[in-house]
């Protein structure tokens, strides 16, 4: 990137004589301009009275206004739209004079000369805070219709009381610990909710059998990975990842798992993390056929399956997480 590019850049109100920015300045939407480094030089009225920002401001020229939560991913969408010379567009809250985060669309287009050489870049901001509350409010009614879906199930299977939202919690807080995105995460909580939905499919003379399963038996339920995916795809709104999860929760890394027999980076990353957990809240939960392992007991197994039937490096940033936040912290969530 060059060099000037992390420089104070001044923001500054376009100036009414010149023709083209007085009618810029008149567009009723926010727009600017940055150089060919990505240092934002002007803005029109519609940012200044927003944002209040007239002078300097730090940076590229916009961070001053960003949400926080939103500058490290913002900046790094930029800075790979700067340094790729590639058009780009992100969603992020901006805060007005006011003190009041609002959502907006932010798209950057790349201008070049007739050599095709990077000069400048230009931009709207989209004000999308209705659309993003309508989005969010049905988010978070599919996921309760999930949950309510997957505390059926919990209760059907007999599984120890909170497993489900365990589980799920604790996938989203490894997750985030990973560094997955919004969408990887939705879907990572999808996921795990509807992890088991298979086993609708299974009988309750299977299901709740207390003795050991025959080759019959354990056929029927070796089934239940894919007909999870099957019923869960048939809601038509879990996404693809989500339904991955679903599918291959019972894969392992050394590729002895089911249905597919699939191993190493072969299995879907969400899937990776949910069974770390899932096998962990299992291992600490006391269940008809066994006791409640001790903490020290569940770690020492994920420790010894690392490389075998987990994930070596979800195992490793699992025991991280459970160092921070305490290893019996999650029979407690």
């Amino acid at each position: 990137m060059p060099p000037d590019a992390h420089r104070a850049a001044y923001v500054l109100p376009l100036q009414p004589e010149d023709g083209y920015r007085h009618l810029l300045d008149a567009m009723p939407v926010m727009l600017w301009t940055a150089n060919a480094a990505g240092a934002w030089k002007h803005v029109n009225r519609a940012w200044t009275e927003y944002t209040g920002l007239l002078g300097g401001s730090r940076g590229f020229g916009f961070e001053e206004a960003l949400h926080p939560d939103d500058e490290a991913r913002t900046l790094t969408v930029w800075r790979r739209a700067v340094d790729h010379e590639e058009n780009y567009e992100i969603e992020y809250r901006l805060r007005r004079q006011d003190g009041v985060h609002r959502w907006f669309l932010v798209r950057g287009v790349r201008v070049a000369d007739d050599a095709g050489r990077n000069i400048a870049w230009v931009g709207t901001c989209t004000d999308i805070e209705d659309q993003k509350r309508a989005e969010e409010e049905a988010t978070r009614a599919r996921e309760a219709a999930v949950r309510a879906l997957g505390l059926a199930l919990e209760a059907r299977d007999r599984e120890t009381k909170g497993h489900t939202d365990r589980v799920t919690a604790w996938s989203s807080r490894l997750g985030e610990a990973l560094g997955l995105d919004h969408p990887a995460l939705e879907a990572l909580r999808l996921g795990a909710y509807l992890h088991d939905l298979g086993k609708l499919k299974v009988p309750d003379t299977v299901l709740l059998k207390p003795g050991p399963l025959d080759a019959a038996e354990w056929e029927a339920m070796r089934a239940h990975p894919q007909e999870g995916e099957r019923f869960a795809a048939a809601l038509g709104f879990i996404p693809g990842p989500a339904l991955d999860l679903i599918r291959a929760h019972h894969e392992r890394w050394d590729g002895s798992g089911y249905p597919h027999g699939l191993g190493g980076g072969h299995i879907p990353l969400l899937a990776r993390i949910f069974t770390v957990v899932d096998v962990y809240d299992a291992l600490m939960s006391e269940r008809p056929y066994k006791r409640a392992w001790t903490a020290d007991e569940a770690l020492e197994e994920l420790r010894a399956q690392a490389g075998r039937q987990f994930d070596p490096g979800v195992v490793a940033a699992f025991l991280r997480l459970l160092e921070t936040e305490g290893a019996e912290a999650m029979g407690r969530s």
